[in-house]
């Protein structure tokens, strides 16, 4: 079964697998977990916490974001860093508006289309402008593609490939970016993307 586009599916890891038993309260052991000094338990925690859609969260997820470093495949901390931008759209708290418009400006067009789609999430007009503008810069590219059928060699975690394969398939839609997906969430017209000269 595949998953719907707004809830993570059967063939999304489930985070049970790494942390059977997180106590009396989970979203604060995955909180905690959020400084360790593993990435992978990072993000691992930031998936976690997407899932379980507890406002607690929303500061320590916020903290993670850094949308400065280029797209390396198979590279931890880009994963971290897309976790959290997806767990923030699952919450949909505006305190996450002003980070997330921070990472359209990203020169990795996956940051971009991931913020893109957790702004549409959070439904706050704040993102409308910095979207528009994003859109008018043209060009998005998304370095990930959806529906691979095995991960590519760099992926040593069969975990790390099903939760980027699956915030995929969630997010982007072949048929338009996520930038103009979430400008209609948003009842924004999107203008029409040009490509500077």
């Amino acid at each position: 079964m595949s998953p719907s586009p707004e809830e993570p599916g059967e063939s999304c890891w489930d985070w049970r697998e790494a942390f059977p038993d997180p106590g009396g309260d989970p979203v604060a052991f995955f909180i905690a977990r959020l400084g360790d000094d593993d990435p992978k338990i990072r993000w691992k925690a930031a998936w976690a916490l997407g899932s379980l859609k507890d406002a607690r969260a929303v500061d320590p997820l916020i903290a993670l974001l850094d949308f400065s470093r280029p797209y390396a495949s198979g590279e931890d901390a880009f994963t971290l860093h897309m976790v959290a931008a997806w767990a923030l759209g699952r919450l949909r708290d505006p305190r996450a508006v002003e980070p997330l418009i921070g990472a359209l400006s990203s020169a990795c067009d996956d940051f971009v289309w991931i913020a893109a789609w957790a702004l549409g999430e959070i439904g706050d007009v704040r993102a409308v402008a910095p979207l528009r503008e994003a859109l008018r810069r043209g060009g998005f590219e998304c370095v990930w593609v959806p529906g691979r059928s095995s991960p590519p060699e760099e992926f040593l975690d069969r975990a790390e490939f099903a939760v980027l394969d699956c915030i995929t398939r969630m997010t982007f839609h072949p048929s338009e970016t996520p930038i103009e997906r979430a400008l209609e969430k948003l009842g924004a017209v999107p203008e029409q993307a040009t490509n500077p000269a």
